[in-house]
């Protein structure tokens, strides 16, 4: 059986978090290396997660919130640098093309100077993009195959981001299916029918409302406020758990955890209490820097 799974750079949200960087994901599926998003602090953790960053030529994008986003540059920098050849190529949403782009002009004179410093060292395509803009469909459509490996994408609930997608890969028999940000949505649901593995943000609500009544308590009702909007546009992990058992998934990993909770320790159990009373399955609260293979039903 070929090697499956999925790498987890960052396990954060936008909110501040000593041990989980902004979201980032490697799908590893035999020799090929995807990245899924590249938000704050998830670059650097591609070598600390055992990755060379000039085996990722593909890179998908779920959605242009900043926290999955704003490593791009970085990322760029040290893909070149260890050693790429081609151009990398990029697929997201309505909008990729002008995060690309935006990035790319701030690196230009940067890029000058690398190449009058290192010469031929540094291929001049190593660092160029390619970027292909796909649609969001209610249904999970095909829109890469490469090496056994095929991606689809589909759309999900993370209004008002428009479009926002996510993604579902199928390799060597097996399927994974990476929520990106969401409500709860049908779409989900239907991309996560039978999957060996659902990658699913998750919000606990209860954790996440003592933290806005701390807030208020010091007086920072502005940042209390805009917690107060967090709930409408991500899924409760009571709802994944249902969504899970639903959809019939083997194992359930969360990440994109909101709050941050610590990688130990009472919290993180406070953070996926009850889950269990509705999804019979493993349940994972995924690390920063941690591989968690894909397995079939028979593994």
């Amino acid at each position: 059986m070929q090697q499956f799974d999925i790498v987890f750079l960052g396990t954060g949200s936008p909110l501040p978090s000593p041990d989980r960087c902004g979201a980032g994901h490697v799908i590893v599926a035999g020799d090929q290396h995807v990245l899924v998003d590249c938000g704050w602090g998830a670059a650097r953790n591609i070598l600390a997660a055992g990755i060379m960053p000039a085996a990722i030529d593909t890179a998908i994008f779920t959605h242009m919130h900043s926290d999955h986003i704003t490593d791009v540059p970085d990322f760029l920098f040290l893909r070149w640098t260890s050693g790429a050849r081609t151009p990398l190529r990029v697929y997201g949403p309505e909008g990729t093309g002008e995060m690309v782009e935006g990035f790319l002009h701030a690196l230009r004179r940067d890029i000058g100077f690398r190449i009058a410093h290192h010469g031929d060292k540094l291929h001049p395509d190593g660092i160029l993009v390619e970027v292909t803009e796909i649609s969001a469909t209610r249904r999970p459509e095909p829109f890469f195959e490469r090496g056994g490996l095929v991606l689809e994408r589909f759309e999900v609930d993370h209004f008002p981001v428009v479009p926002a997608l996510g993604y579902r890969a199928r390799f060597d028999g097996r399927t994974a299916v990476l929520s990106g940000d969401t409500a709860f949505c049908e779409s989900l649901l239907h991309a996560a029918e039978g999957a060996d593995m659902l990658v699913c943000e998750a919000l606990n609500t209860r954790l996440l409302d003592e933290r806005i009544r701390a807030l208020r308590a010091v007086g920072r009702d502005l940042q209390a406020s805009l917690f107060d909007d967090i709930p409408s546009y991500h899924i409760d992990v009571a709802e994944v758990a249902r969504l899970a058992a639903r959809a019939g998934v083997r194992q359930l990993v969360l990440d994109h955890l909101i709050p941050p909770v610590p990688n130990a320790g009472p919290e993180l159990d406070r953070f996926t209490a009850g889950m269990a009373d509705h999804f019979a399955g493993p349940i994972r609260v995924a690390r920063d820097t941690e591989r968690i293979p894909v397995t079939g039903a028979a593994q």
